[in-house]
């Protein structure tokens, strides 16, 4: 199915001309099914993942695990790696560690063989759509998947297996940089950095803690979307350094940082970090171009669909509508991000007569929306040279035809190439779609043994939305994570 590629088709086009016209329009249908088996799998997507937003929005996490893992045919075989990803954090968020561990190990895999893209996949998207090959991910979301795998990790007790999840991520940003000669957009990140370091110190690899800290205090600087460097990373990098005697570093941090202050977890105390996944990433929508003209009018619309199967629907009807009636039609498509409104901005942890805020740690929505936003030249170009390719193609088989079996057939065969182009061009709207839009966190130190917290979900204005109460066994001398989730989609 992949390797069908511009000359293929071309060649194809030209016999059929040869041999006869009812067997060239017959090709032509063949097409355009083939077109729609492809819209109708997107239709299948869009309405798979209004089902699991739902689950996961209700907290129902295992039920949400059960419909990706029932959904496998969902995806189909060019989306595993988007299946993976689901798969891995619907599982993070039931607490099925174990299974999401292996989804995360098998999406690494995955994403390690798909590197290198395949040339003749590429060639097929030309013809048809990006949907069309398979989804390679980016190092974003690869970086990501890291952070929950170690907190599966952790949450099981298994701080050294952590640990190889730090490791790994240090060696992706070096290789990411080097092999785009340091111009990678996305070659570090000071939250991955920032956890890492927490990662390493639980484990008593206090050098490398170090080391990742520094790293977050830079990657946080220089980031591709402006954030607060946290307060407690500034005191977690000075601290480490004054504990392994660096203090050139840890007067250079004092400079830079005069709040830096030396972290100590008071005795019979632990640290108690509660990492909250608040709300979903941005979803990738359509914005389509069309141009029609005909001998005695002209059409050209711009609109935005929304993740909708009716809107979809109804678009493609229009779509279809219009090209059947035109002498000349383009369409053209291309991806944009839109928000899944949230209502719940921070939390605060109430403990012993304690308030503790929550700081905003990673903006994962920002990030995918900057990474779109600097790939897109490169996705104009290939939609428009696309476009450019179905349309001469269009015209050149339809001329023939009318030149050897009259205007009739012609017209009939650039009607029918005109469907095709209104039914294949698509964006691609692939993500991992299950990510946060924000990570949140809280650091406070409890005292050994059974605790009681309570954590308020808050709004924009600091209004209260929601409260869990929630029991945490703190280890002395340790750091204990608590994990979270919440979210209240904005339905208007």
């Amino acid at each position: 199915m992949y390797k069908i590629t511009l000359l293929n088709y071309l060649y194809c086009a030209k016999s059929s001309i040869i041999r006869s016209c009812r067997s060239r329009f017959v090709s032509l249908l063949l097409l355009i099914s083939y077109t729609l088996v492809f819209s109708s799998c997107a239709s299948n997507m869009t309405t798979y993942y209004g089902k699991l937003r739902t689950k996961i929005d209700a907290g129902e996490y295992q039920e949400a695990a059960k419909l990706v893992d029932k959904s496998q045919k969902v995806y189909g075989s060019k989306n595993m790696l988007m299946y993976y990803f689901d798969a891995g954090i619907v599982n993070h968020f039931a607490k099925d560690y174990d299974t999401s561990s292996k989804r995360f190990e098998n999406a690494k895999e995955l994403y390690a063989q798909y590197y290198q893209k395949s040339i003749s996949a590429v060639a097929a998207s030309m013809v048809f759509n990006d949907s069309t090959i398979p989804y390679y991910s980016n190092e974003f979301e690869r970086a990501h998947v890291s952070i929950f795998e170690a907190l599966n990790y952790i949450l099981e007790g298994r701080n050294n297996e952590a640990v190889v999840e730090a490791r790994q991520i240090d060696s992706l940003f070096k290789n990411w940089a080097v092999e785009q000669n340091y111009k990678n957009f996305y070659k570090d990140d000071g939250f991955i950095r920032y956890f890492m370091g927490l990662v390493y110190e639980n484990a008593g690899y206090l050098n490398d803690a170090h080391i990742s800290y520094f790293r977050a205090l830079q990657a946080y600087k220089k980031g591709i979307v402006a954030l607060k460097i946290p307060t407690e990373l500034i005191d977690d990098a000075y601290t480490s350094a004054v504990n392994l005697g660096m203090n050139q570093r840890a007067n250079e941090i004092k400079i830079s940082y005069p709040q830096a202050k030396k972290r100590v977890i008071p005795e019979g105390f632990g640290e108690c970090i509660v990492v909250d996944y608040n709300g979903f990433a941005p979803e990738k929508v359509e914005h389509v171009l069309e141009f029609a003209l005909d001998k005695i009018w002209g059409y050209i619309d711009s609109v935005e669909i929304d993740d909708t199967k009716e809107a979809q629907d109804f678009q493609k009807a229009k779509s279809i509508g219009i090209s059947f009636f035109a002498n000349n039609y383009i369409k053209v498509s291309f991806p944009k991000y839109k928000n899944i409104k949230n209502k719940i901005y921070s939390f605060n942890v109430r403990y012993n007569n304690k308030n503790v805020q929550s700081t905003l740690v990673q903006n994962v929505g920002d990030i995918a929306k900057k990474l779109l936003d600097d790939k897109i030249g490169k996705v104009y170009a290939k939609t428009l040279a696309r476009a450019a390719v179905k349309y001469v193609i269009g015209k050149s088989v339809s001329n023939e035809i009318s030149q050897r079996s009259g205007n009739s057939w012609g017209t009939l065969s650039q009607v029918g190439f005109n469907l095709y182009n209104s039914l294949s061009e698509k964006a691609d709207r692939r993500a991992w779609n299950t990510l946060p839009d924000t990570v949140l966190m809280a650091r406070f130190y409890l005292p050994k043994g059974n605790n009681e917290l309570i954590i308020n979900y808050l709004g924009e204005n600091g209004q209260m939305l929601d409260t869990q109460p929630r029991e945490v066994n703190i280890a002395e001398g340790k750091k204990n994570f608590i994990v979270v989730r919440n979210s209240i989609i904005d339905k208007i």
